[in-house]
């Protein structure tokens, strides 16, 4: 199908996480789409991770996104869990291999300010997970190895679409207005009064019993295996 199941063609955030991908995944999905941000909804709370879907099809030789044909917005591709780390923003050509009408969306950041924001993700389990998973001595290897990722990343899809500028929409989320976003996307109708900067809101202040509660589920509750 390469198509979404309403006959728009489907947007893929191809930009990491910390980057706005919730905000809009709400935006499309407020706008009537059916939008999936990272995980699926499963029973019993077992969910699972669209970046995990999206390497096992690829081992497999299936398309990227058999068995989640049926969305229309997909965004935070990572899966990094207990075990291993793979980010399927990496497989933005198989993306349009598979799927030839689909728009990427790379969703972009100040570097620097992505850097701290990952660093403060899930109060510092996610880094410190990532930087075990790598075999990285220290922090600061951990950061230098996503400034690495992040500039490769971002020069290798503009040399890769290059010659499709009509498929590739840039969003940078520190200076871009919405409004820009929405007018290049004109068919899924989309509205400015539907996005929200929902993930800055983690910074507000609460008492420290409540941040120290909430750092401590963080790093010690159970998390799925691939």
């Amino acid at each position: 199908m390469t198509v979404s199941p309403d006959g728009l063609p489907r947007v893929v955030a191809i930009g990491f996480n910390k980057c706005a991908t919730r905000s809009l995944a709400r935006l499309f999905a407020r706008s009537g789409h059916a939008a999936v941000h990272q995980k699926l909804p499963g029973r019993w709370r077992r969910r699972r991770k669209l970046g995990g879907i999206m390497r096992a099809n690829q081992l497999a030789g299936r398309p990227v996104f058999s068995g989640v044909e049926q969305f229309v917005f997909y965004g935070d591709l990572i899966d990094s869990n207990r075990r291993g780390t793979f980010d399927g923003n990496s497989l933005f050509r198989e993306i349009l291999r598979d799927y030839p009408d689909t728009i990427l969306l790379l969703n972009w950041r100040d570097r620097e300010d992505w850097i701290r924001s990952r660093l403060r993700h899930g109060h510092g389990e996610f880094a410190a997970r990532e930087q075990r998973l790598r075999g990285l001595a220290s922090q600061g290897a951990l950061c230098e190895e996503w400034r690495q990722e992040w500039e490769h990343h971002l020069a290798a899809v503009r040399a890769f679409m290059a010659d499709r500028p009509s498929q590739l929409v840039e969003f940078n989320i520190d200076t871009d207005p919405i409004a820009g976003l929405i007018q290049r996307l004109p068919a899924y109708r989309l509205q400015a009064t539907h996005f929200e900067d929902i993930g800055r809101s983690r910074g507000r202040r609460v008492p420290a019993w409540i941040e120290a509660a909430k750092a401590w589920i963080a790093h010690h509750r159970p998390r799925a295996q691939r």
